[in-house]
């Protein structure tokens, strides 16, 4: 069953909230290996908000898309980004049509990890200090 954790930590040095770029960090090499879905929230019918230049249209264009990208493309563009407002990056292994992991970036104010795996929500609550489950 998907749970979703809510990361309300504040980044360090900076007065905003975690976003998708310390996620897609702490989420490592598997989600290299994913291809990833870019989208709004569509939960609060939001649309794709991203802060930065080159790297922030692109993403707004692969939302619009609805076309899977490698693992390592949204990474690089998640980090040449200065911040990730609203955005929702979904995640699928090779071969498989279900997702394994969902990232969503909430008005800059939190960011949502939703998972079926043990071990992801596992290393979430290990890497972040403000944790909440998702009502």
């Amino acid at each position: 069953m998907m749970q979703t954790l809510q990361i309300h930590d504040l980044l360090p040095s900076k007065d905003v909230v975690v976003d998708p770029r310390a996620v897609l960090t702490m989420l490592g090499e598997r989600a290299i290996r994913a291809s990833w879905e870019v989208a709004g929230v569509a939960r609060y019918d939001e649309a794709v908000m991203i802060v930065g230049d080159e790297a922030a249209d692109r993403l707004e264009a692969l939302s619009g898309s609805r076309s899977r990208v490698s693992g390592t493309l949204l990474s690089e563009l998640v980090h040449q980004t200065a911040q990730v407002i609203w955005g929702e990056f979904t995640a699928y292994e090779e071969g498989e049509d279900a997702p394994w992991v969902t990232v969503r970036a909430i008005d800059s104010s939190w960011c949502e990890v939703e998972t079926d795996d043990e071990d992801v929500l596992d290393h979430v609550r290990r890497t972040f200090a403000d944790v909440r489950v998702s009502a």
